[in-house]
């Protein structure tokens, strides 16, 4: 299975949250790169930040699903 990243994120609980609404609409997702760990540099802007990983086949609709997550209305 390849994985590509589907979004980069500052906090590695922003990554969780979209993480979550993938898996409950059944998408396998993988979170990498752990932001806490770079705390003691933080100015350190070659960080590759957390990035929120899918299937590639899974792409197209994580996409659409990550859209959907950013433009509820609540």
């Amino acid at each position: 299975m390849e994985l590509i990243t589907l979004k980069i994120f500052n906090t590695e609980i922003e990554a969780e949250m979209l993480k979550i609404f993938l898996e409950t609409n059944e998408i396998e997702a993988f979170v990498f790169g752990n932001v806490l760990a770079n705390t003691y540099n933080l100015f350190n802007t070659t960080s590759g930040g957390v990035q929120l990983k899918v299937s590639e086949n899974d792409f197209g609709k994580a996409n659409q699903l990550m859209n959907e997550f950013y433009n509820t209305d609540n």
